[in-house]
């Protein structure tokens, strides 16, 4: 018997793709075979995949047609669905250090002195080496007949292929910030020059490193400002040039927030350097009832020209805020391309006694120019603003008419505007209203969620938390137990309501905005919570859990995440307060040469102990970049340490 779907010509089908993202269309192609056969056609995918992952790793590994648009949305629906289920397909000891970076796929980390890289995103088999004490040696100033001081070495940031760090010496010398171009094609003859910057520093409060391959930021809040409060300033390098990029630093007036991810974040995206503050003003005011992030936008190669902006957060009637959890970043949509601001609040809602997470983002890429600093002065009919610093108070227009407005004296300075509409698509709630009265809901402390963040692409709050098993014996402590906790949802396009009679069913219209009769693009737009999953299971294998946790003692966790890898440090277990450095991968497609099935024999031939891990068919490639061109004797390639270590499980 033939089905409607069966009777819809393709050129039907062609357009529909065009609204259908990866698991959409995954999901439609499963219905039966002709969908199957005809959602295979390379046109059709290439629609779908311009619509809706065109600025993912697939979809440029499909613009260059190394991966075909199908396989590209394959791939996307998997690493989606690995993360919503918690089901990852791989796990790994990476590496045992002190310090770690992971970005761009690439993981850098400090290990006896030593800046080692490795990509994740090519499996690479091999990682470029930099001897830090060697390559620092022509840059520190000593005296002849003085022992070289022990140096302390701090990660800060990598991107491009260049990766920022940290020396401090154990005396009370300055510190230097040294950037050092770790990519293999980058290659000169000019001796030294993989060193792009290396200075003494004024100050490292707080210190934060934004670059790409021409350009380089670096702030600290150092500043000193008239109202007694400390303020951001920055400093920027050309790389092409080596030289610097304005005279005098710039110092962001008014400028509040100072804890970076918490209450403040930087990035640099395209020809620009963004900045984010969820504070608008360094003391909180008593009497008030609107809360903005101030956003700061300048182009890199002319900081002075700084825009700001204002952008409503929240009403201070939806609740306190448990600041602790707040977690504030500038992220990339991969669908639009969009620069987004993403912060994760643990509030009580409506200041009732139920209390969780819920996560917001916002665009920031167009800078309204009604919202601008320009134009909100000329709205509240004040003066032009300082030439680099936002106003310490932007009157409002109007206050709402209620008691507590009354009490205001002409020393108070309230922010105030009417509550905006939220999209559902930009807010997600950790629990719906029937999961937070459920007796199966489990929340983990503070102390033991030893990580957080949010998954924009897998709609997804992903934690690592401590769940110690429960101990036969009386008396004793357990050891830690690592383990995913995560909390997804999906999109559910058709909601229906029945009339009064309870026969007739019609979908909810898009929601009216308030002041004009309009509909609220996307505001029909609703989701259906997966839950919250937890990983490994409770009798996962004793191999998985001492992967995941080397030590009985996990100690302080530091994690960081991209779509599809996470990886984090723990306590190594080793007793000399090394760390031990562990992915989590959700993406089936990319899967590093050592790993074996759990419980199962691995895969091929492992090499046994007296052979040498990395041949030189492993590295060759790499190496041939060195044969055109000298290298310092500080930087070389080798093999990765996981293969070493030659701990790693396929899980499914």
């Amino acid at each position: 018997m033939q089905s409607a779907f069966d009777a819809v010509p393709f050129d039907i089908w062609h357009q529909v793709v065009h609204y259908l993202d990866p698991n959409d269309y995954i999901n439609l192609s499963l219905a039966n075979s002709k969908l199957y056969n005809l959602l295979k056609d390379e046109i059709t995918a290439r629609k779908a995949v311009k619509a809706h992952i065109a600025h993912t790793v697939e979809g440029d590994l499909a613009s260059v047609k190394e991966i075909t648009y199908r396989e590209a949305l394959g791939r996307v629906y998997d690493i989606r669905e690995s993360i919503a289920t918690a089901q990852p397909y791989s796990t790994s000891l990476l590496a045992v250090g002190q310090d770690f970076l992971f970005n761009q796929g690439v993981v850098c980390y400090i290990s006896n002195g030593q800046i080692r890289t490795l990509n994740l995103l090519q499996a690479a088999e091999f990682e470029q080496v930099v001897d830090l004490d060697e390559a620092f040696d022509p840059y520190h100033p000593r005296s002849k007949g003085h022992r070289y001081p022990d140096l302390k070495y701090k990660l800060l940031y990598y991107n491009d292929g260049i990766v920022a760090c940290l020396c401090e010496p154990q005396s009370r010398d300055v510190a230097w910030l040294l950037a050092i171009d770790v990519k293999l094609e980058f290659a000169t003859s000019r001796k030294g020059y993989r060193i792009r910057y290396c200075r003494p520093m004024a100050s490292t409060r707080n210190l934060f490193v934004r670059h790409n391959r021409s350009v380089m930021y670096y702030g600290t809040h150092s500043g000193r400002a008239r109202h007694g409060h400390r303020e951001w300033v920055l400093h920027g390098f050309d790389f092409v040039t080596a030289s610097d990029i304005n005279i005098q630093p710039i110092q962001l007036d008014n400028f509040a927030g100072s804890e970076i991810g918490s209450t403040v974040c930087f990035e640099i995206k395209d020809r620009y350097l963004y900045a984010v503050s969820n504070q608008t003003s360094f003391e909180d005011e008593e009497i008030d009832w609107t809360s903005y992030y101030i956003c700061v936008r300048f182009p890199l190669n002319k900081p002075t020209d700084i825009k700001w902006q204002r952008i409503w957060r929240r009403q201070h009637r939806e609740g306190p805020i448990n600041d602790n959890w707040t977690k504030l970043s500038l992220r990339v949509d991969h669908t639009t391309r969009q620069l987004n601001i993403v912060e994760c609040r643990h509030e009580w809602q409506n200041g009732g006694s139920e209390n969780f997470r819920i996560n917001y983002s916002q665009p920031l890429d167009c800078f309204d120019p009604a919202e601008t600093l320009e134009g909100l002065l000329k709205a509240a009919f004040s003066t032009s603003p300082a030439k680099h610093g936002f106003p310490k108070y932007l009157p409002v227009r109007s206050l709402p008419d209620e008691p507590l407005a009354r009490t205001l004296d002409p020393f108070s300075k309230p922010n105030y505007e009417p509550p905006r509409k939220r999209l559902k698509k930009f807010y997600h709630l950790e629990y719906t209203p029937e999961e937070a009265q459920s007796p199966e809901r489990r929340d983990f402390t503070l102390s033991n969620t030893k990580y957080h963040t949010y998954n924009l692409m897998a709609s997804a709050f992903i934690d690592i938390v401590n769940d110690p098993p429960q101990q036969v014996k009386s008396f004793t402590t357990p050891p830690d137990r690592l383990r995913l906790r995560i909390g997804s949802r999906k999109r559910q396009f058709q909601q229906y309501e029945m009339d009064e009679e309870g026969e007739s069913a019609a979908a909810y219209p898009p929601t009216p905005t308030s002041m004009i009769s309009s509909p609220i693009t996307q505001s029909d737009e609703c989701f259906k919570s997966r839950g919250i999953k937890m990983w490994p299971a409770n009798d996962a294998p004793a191999e998985l859990l001492e992967l995941l946790c080397p030590s009985k003692k996990a100690g302080k966790v530091v994690g960081t995440s991209d779509e599809r890898f996470m990886v984090y440090s723990t306590d190594s277990g080793l007793g000399d307060g090394t760390k031990a450095i562990i992915m989590i991968s959700f993406d089936p497609s990319i899967g590093l040469k050592h790993m074996k099935r759990l419980n199962q024999r691995p895969f091929g031939r492992r090499k046994p102990d007296s052979e040498e891990y990395g041949s030189d068919a492993d590295i060759s490639t790499a190496q041939s970049m060195f044969d055109t061109h000298p290298e310092p004797t500080w930087f070389r390639v080798e093999p990765a340490e996981y293969l070493r270590l030659d701990k790693g499980l396929w899980l499914r």
